[in-house]
This record gives structure tokens, sequence and C-alpha cells, in this order.
């Protein structure tokens, strides 16, 4: 009898201290979702941040933290933005962005737009309705670009079941994608997609993809 009282409590001592490693263990893990925390109030997230966590854990505990896709700022657009004809009120409006036309019109990113992701992940207090994403110049919107050639509001990402679909929002400068400009019905986004807004393109990359981006960038 005491014999088996004995194996009872040991082997009840030790599935506590299992649970306990196990505990410990989930709580130096990254949280699910809580990349919203690191939000600036531009919807942007710390580079340096998001190498760290890449180098300090595997792919699928930075995919569980992540969650959902991110834009990553690749290049600008050489060219010229221009006021001309937009009436006395043109400092307020968005300003006509003119790419140029000689070959090799894209520059290599700047190193400001090197550091520029934004998860597809709202803020604390979001001004924007659930299931999408909204991008544009101005506070309001859940990624703020706060340049002229970006319309106050640009483009919408739509978040359905797991799939991203953008559209252009009847923006000044337009919205490419791969290089194409949108027309006015929406297009689903796919891991590795170029997407342009005016002069600037992103790179739109699932969690895996942005894994693997900082680890080789850190190698």
């Amino acid at each position: 009898m005491l014999g088996k009282k004995f194996a009872r409590l040991r082997k009840q001592k030790n599935n506590e201290t299992a649970a306990g490693v196990s505990s410990n263990q989930s709580d130096n893990a990254p949280k699910v979702g809580r990349i919203a925390k690191m939000l600036s109030a531009s919807g942007r997230v710390s580079l340096a941040s998001l190498r760290k966590l890449a180098q300090e854990h595997e792919a699928e505990a930075f995919v569980i933290y992540v969650q959902r896709p991110v834009l990553v700022g690749s290049a600008i657009k050489s060219g010229i933005i221009s006021s001309a004809g937009m009436g006395n009120d043109a400092l307020n409006s968005t300003q006509i962005f003119e790419p140029s036309k000689s070959q090799g019109s894209s520059i290599s990113a700047s190193e400001s737009l090197k550091h520029a992701i934004y998860p597809l992940v709202k803020g604390e207090y979001p001004a924007t309705p659930r299931g999408a994403f909204y991008i544009g110049r101005i506070n309001g919107n859940d990624m703020i670009m706060p340049d002229y050639a970006i319309s106050k509001r640009h483009a919408i990402i739509d978040i359905e079941d797991g799939t991203y679909y953008i559209r252009d929002t009847g923006s000044t400068n337009g919205t490419k994608i791969n290089g194409s400009r949108l027309g006015k019905k929406r297009t689903q986004l796919r891991d590795k997609d170029v997407i342009g807004f005016a002069r600037y393109e992103f790179t739109f990359l699932y969690p895996k993809s942005l894994y693997n981006m900082l680890r080789d960038a850190s190698s």
C-alpha cells in the first residue's frame, strides 16, 4: 500500500515539475499576436526588434508571434513631384508624382525605407473597421505614410478568411502590384508580391518569409 502511495506521489511531483518547465518555456516564448504592442504611431515596427526575435527563436515561434503578413520597404521610384494646376490649397493636397522614364527608374531603398516594416495588424485603438487595413497619408489610417505623393486614404487591404486583397481608393498616384496599376477591382496578394504606392515600393511577406529574410540578413 505504502509503495503504491509513494509511487503516486512521485508521479505527481514529476508531472508538476514538467508542467513548471513547460510554463517557464512558454513565458520566454513570443506571445501570440503581441506584435501589435510594438507598433509605432504610424503602424511601423522596429527592424532591430524583429531581427532580435528571429535570432532568438525558431521559425514556428516567430510565425506565431507575428501572425499576419507585413509590408517591407524595398525601393523608391525616381521622378518629380509636382503641384502644378492643383490650386491654392496644393500644400494640403496630394501632389502628382511623375516617374522617371529613363531606364533603371527604381533606386535602391534608402536606409530609412529599409527599416520600414508595417505589419498588417491594427494598433490598440484603431479608427478603421475590422477586417480592413487602411493605408494613407494622414492620421486615422492603420499604415501612415506622411508623404504628399500618398493620398490621404490611398489603398485598403481586405482580410477575409486568411486571404489578403488590395484595392486602390481612387488615389492620385495609384497603386501597383508587380508593376501593373490596379483598376477598380481588388487583387489578391501573394507572398513576395511587390506593391507600389506612388513612388514607394514594398514587398508583401508572410511571417515565414519575413523570418527567412531577417535570418539571412544577419548571417
